[in-house]
């Protein structure tokens, strides 16, 4: 009976999160990217060698200081690969990211917003949230660790409570799992300074170790990993991005685009909701609001954080400025139970399928043909997007690729190098003169194959649907 009144109240919420989960799911085989590729390499690299402290496994960056401060998730996620293979590694990602998207809006629903609005804001939300979030890769621990710190903050806000230093402790453990967890400190901080700006105005002085702990005390928690020391240099480099958005888009700046037109849908309802409801949200979730909206529009990677705090704030809002309206209750419990089925369903049908499948955009004859074109000692000279699937499917490649995904690890000028090679601009063949073998994808880089084999420093070996293999003759 409770079932069905769950259902009935929040049909057309669980239509959405089912919609999102079935999404998420049967796009399991499109989810393994570089990050994925790159986070195996390294839980494998762990497991044999123990925690890395310098590069050993590619060209550019060889001997260079390798601060992994991912070990934690990099661990877990290479432990799923052997507890069920590929399989259950994108399954368990499907579910953190479908799980935190779910838990947010719970936690609208419990400091009262109705079912309607969390679904009106759930549905731009669902659109910004799904392009980051359907990624396998270490930052799919981070989506439920943000979530309960910011649920720990938002009550707190609401009514003060020893519960919000449980937050220090997922601070901790986040430390280990992504770099996002930077965000989760500032959150952290920034209710402290909010508590100390209160007691401030109001002269007094209960509360006080409350807010300093929560001022300073995320910070410390940062630091507790085995990289303890060199953390500070190593989020340095990755927020200063070191010209990171020439090959990660996710780096780049939010610029508008079909793609991006629920997020401004977003900031600007949400900034205009704020005024018109004024005293609705606490000083603290006003500021967090702000805050993750203004790095949404600094990097894209940074939109998911904003899209699961407007899930969490903006239903109340909604709900003062929009009269009530029964809910179908009926349509709604026949609803929701048709999702669920299909939730089902769409789990079952995917998780039937072979390893193969998932593993679609890097067959194994491609990686086999550059093993072999290399030979026991070639190099070779991938695009970041094959890099780190060469060293997964056959480690021998260990200390002949070029560069992978980590290019915190590479300098400028390495950086610039990828760059004019991409490019194909300055002297950019000569990039490639040391390798024997260049991986590159039929699509992306399909200007740069034509440019190697119209000059005739390069031969095909293997192409299929998206990779190439080239044997340099130069």
């Amino acid at each position: 009976m409770r079932v069905a009144e769950f259902l009935e109240e929040n049909g057309a919420l669980v239509v959405v999160l089912g919609s999102l989960a079935i999404v998420m799911v049967a796009s399991l085989r499109s989810s393994l990217l570089p990050d994925g590729w790159m986070a195996l390499v390294s839980g494998r690299e762990i497991v044999a060698h123990g925690l890395p402290s310098h590069e050993t496994l590619t060209v550019w960056a060889h001997g260079r200081r390798w601060v992994d401060q991912q070990w934690l998730a990099q661990l877990l996620l290479y432990g799923l690969w052997r507890g069920g293979g590929l399989k259950l590694a994108l399954f368990a990602h499907a579910a953190m990211s479908v799980g935190a998207f779910a838990a947010a809006a719970v936690l609208a629903r419990r400091l009262g917003a109705t079912a309607r609005s969390t679904t009106w804001i759930s549905l731009p939300v669902l659109v910004t949230f799904y392009p980051g979030a359907s990624v396998m890769r270490t930052q799919s621990f981070a989506y439920p660790l943000f979530v309960a710190v910011f649920w720990l903050l938002v009550t707190d806000a609401r009514k003060p409570s020893r519960r919000v230093f449980a937050a220090l402790p997922l601070l901790v453990v986040w430390a280990n799992l992504h770099g996002s967890v930077l965000l989760g400190a500032a959150l952290v901080s920034l209710a402290g300074l909010v508590g100390l700006a209160g007691l401030l105005a109001s002269r007094s002085r209960r509360g006080l170790w409350h807010a300093v702990v929560l001022t300073f005390a995320p910070w410390l928690c940062v630091l507790v990993s085995p990289y303890a020391l060199h953390l500070p240099a190593y989020y340095e480099n990755v927020l200063r991005g070191s010209g990171f958005s020439r090959f990660v888009t996710e780096w780049a700046p939010t610029t508008l685009t079909l793609v991006t037109v629920p997020l401004y849908l977003l900031m600007v309802g949400g900034v205009w909701l704020l005024g018109r409801t004024r005293n609705r949200l606490s000083a603290f979730e006003k500021l967090a609001f702000l805050t993750t909206a203004v790095l949404a529009f600094q990097t894209v990677r940074d939109i998911v954080w904003f899209g699961l705090v407007a899930l969490v704030l903006l239903p109340r809002l909604l709900d003062e400025v929009i009269p009530s309206v029964p809910e179908p209750r009926r349509l709604n419990r026949l609803l929701a139970a048709c999702i669920c089925g299909g939730v089902v369903i769409a789990v079952v049908g995917v998780a039937t399928n072979p390893a193969s499948w998932f593993e679609r955009d890097f067959p194994a004859a491609a990686a086999d043909a550059a093993a072999a074109a290399a030979g026991p000692h070639g190099r070779v000279l991938a695009t970041s997007p094959f890099a780190d699937w060469l060293l997964w499917t056959h480690p021998e490649l260990a200390g002949r690729v070029a560069f992978d995904a980590r290019f915190e690890l590479l300098t400028p000028v390495q950086l610039e190098r990828a760059a004019r090679f991409l490019g194909r601009s300055g002297a950019w063949a000569r990039t490639a003169n040391p390798y024997r073998v260049l991986v590159l994808g039929t699509q992306d880089d399909s200007q740069l194959r034509a440019a190697l084999l119209r000059s005739g420093l390069a031969r095909v070996v293997h192409v299929d649907r998206n990779v190439l293999v080239l044997r340099h003759t130069g």
